[in-house]
């Protein structure tokens, strides 16, 4: 009886689970929350809008809360509850739930109490991979980030005592003690510059400007080694990626781990759309293509011929005279390996094997195009 209970429930909450699996209407709740949330602080907007501001407040908070049960329940599922409970996922779904409620039952007002639905902004980062990349990105360069944090320590507190030093018989109101002093130095060396503390002397001019000048390049290190760092790891992912395609094209199948390592680093990869050009006949060609995934469709007389996962094109204008003899169209959303003029000519040189495959399939092509053009044009049946 448990057992058909669940069943007509997972039946009946199908709807909702399209709906929240849908990123879009996620973003459209959340931004409806936050939107009301900030509404709440209004007095004007909160009298206008009357009891539909905490209706809306409350299907908000209800969405997630499904939103959140379902995720146990595919972790339930799953057999891994508790890693999901722990999960970074998991605590953003306790903490978009949790903390309103928690704080109407300990007696807060509601417009104290829904001021932690703020904690619902913690929800983009579920439908944002880069937020792992970059969260791995803090950890491969923590040593030299923490490096640059310790600099930035050091500046601080030494400006902060020679500031101090300097300006607290002239202005004790805002050197007269380290804490004061050290306000003002954060805010010179993150450059904000609010005014409402600086120094009168001469060389507390001078220490201000060395401080901004440290505080520009404390943080361009900062920033140097973040983009640095995003940088390597989007590529080594592209790569891993890359390599895992390059690894599956028959064609490269026979090689070696260092020869696919080696003509990884050659491709590129790009995602075409269904129904999209890659090659247009009579252009001059600088590259060839590997199909990674999905199919696309060679417009040769007096049938297309079409190619799948594995197969590769444009090769006839780097083998000949440089101009393309044919369209080429995905006909299904595709993944292709480009390989450039330049790496062509290195691959060719390199890996005599491929080499000859290439110029055999390339020159099989080639006959069996001018053989369908004769048979064409003499009007003949050409065979399939």
């Amino acid at each position: 009886m448990s057992q058909g209970a669940f069943s007509n429930l997972a039946q009946y909450s199908a709807p909702f689970r399209r709906f929240a699996a849908w990123a879009p209407a996620r973003h459209l709740v959340l931004a409806l929350g936050l939107i009301a949330m900030t509404a709440v602080t209004v007095p004007e907007v909160r009298k206008a809008a009357g009891i539909w501001l905490p209706i809306c407040l409350w299907c908000c908070l209800g969405f997630f809360a499904a939103e959140s049960a379902l995720r146990l329940r595919a972790s339930w599922a799953a057999g891994a509850p508790r890693r999901h409970i722990f999960s970074p996922s998991g605590l953003v779904d306790l903490l978009g739930v949790a903390p309103v409620p928690i704080a109407l039952l300990c007696g807060a007002e509601p417009q104290t109490a829904w001021l932690f639905a703020a904690l619902w902004v913690l929800k983009l980062g579920q439908d944002s991979p880069g937020f792992a990349q970059l969260a791995r990105v803090f950890v491969l360069e923590a040593k030299p980030l923490a490096s640059v944090l310790a600099l930035f320590l050091i500046v601080l507190f030494l400006a902060s005592a020679a500031m101090h030093v300097l300006e607290r018989e002239g202005q004790p109101a805002a050197f007269g003690t380290m804490p004061a002093a050290l306000w003002w130095a954060v805010v010179t060396l993150s450059t904000t510059g609010y005014g409402d503390e600086v120094p009168h002397t001469a060389f507390g001019h001078l220490l201000g400007s060395v401080v901004m000048i440290c505080g520009i390049a404390t943080f361009g290190l900062w920033t140097g080694i973040l983009a640095t760092g995003f940088a390597s790891e989007s590529r080594r992912r592209n790569f891993i990626e890359t390599w895992d395609l390059v690894s599956k094209v028959p064609f490269f199948q026979t090689l070696d781990p260092t020869a696919i390592t080696e003509i990884t680093h050659m491709l590129r990869r790009v995602e075409i759309p269904e129904r999209t050009a890659v090659i247009r006949r009579g252009r001059v060609g600088d590259c060839m293509y590997f199909i990674a995934a999905g199919e696309v469709e060679v417009d040769v007389a007096p049938t297309p011929v079409r190619l799948g996962v594995g197969a590769f094109f444009g090769e006839l204008a780097l083998l000949g005279d440089s101009i393309r003899t044919a369209n080429v169209a995905t006909t299904t959303a595709s993944t292709l390996l480009i390989l450039d003029l330049a790496d062509f000519r290195t691959l060719m040189a390199h890996h005599s094997e491929l080499a000859r495959a290439i110029d055999a399939e390339g020159k099989r092509r080639l006959g069996e195009n001018l053989r369908r053009r004769e048979l064409h044009s003499r009007g003949g049946a050409v065979p399939s």
